[in-house]
């Protein structure tokens, strides 16, 4: 098999555990998006912010989740021009800033975990397979020798 063509599989392979990841997550994302607007995700009534203002972290959060799945999305399928050492890099710290927080926070505050063994292994799974995907596509992006500065910012 040429190299070409071996690229191009493990690239096709590579989008494919992303999507099983993305697919794994969405259980996650949505509920998630399910707090805004759900009296039992209220604050105390002595928030300073009011009861509601966690809504909107959640908002925040939802939003933020699904930009990051948008932009690796764009980077696995966009044009070969768009994956490039620098997106690589910028993919993997989507990727740390999207999965580190279901654990980097629990040595400190327990609560910070997830609620049930279920929400870990979703979450583990999520990680997983989109991690995967990111270090078996590394020669697709590290390779693409054939782009001009051009290609990407015009």
């Amino acid at each position: 098999m040429d190299i070409q063509k071996k690229s191009s599989v493990r690239l096709n392979i590579a989008r494919v555990l992303l999507i099983i990841g993305l697919i794994i997550g969405w259980s996650s994302l949505s509920k998630t998006l399910g707090h805004i607007g759900n009296p039992g995700y209220l604050l105390v009534a002595a928030s300073t912010e009011g009861p509601t203002h966690g809504w909107y972290h959640v908002f925040r959060e939802g939003v933020g989740d699904i930009m990051a799945i948008i932009i690796l999305l764009i980077v696995f399928f966009g044009k070969s021009v768009m994956r490039t050492k620098a997106t690589w890099f910028i993919s993997l710290f989507i990727m740390f800033g999207y999965y580190a927080p279901f654990w980097i926070g629990t040595p400190f505050l327990p609560a910070l975990g997830a609620p049930h063994i279920v929400a870990e292994l979703v979450h583990i799974g999520m990680a997983s397979f989109s991690t995967v995907a990111l270090f078996l596509a590394r020669k697709d992006f590290f390779g693409n020798r054939n782009m001009r500065s051009q290609d990407v910012v015009s």
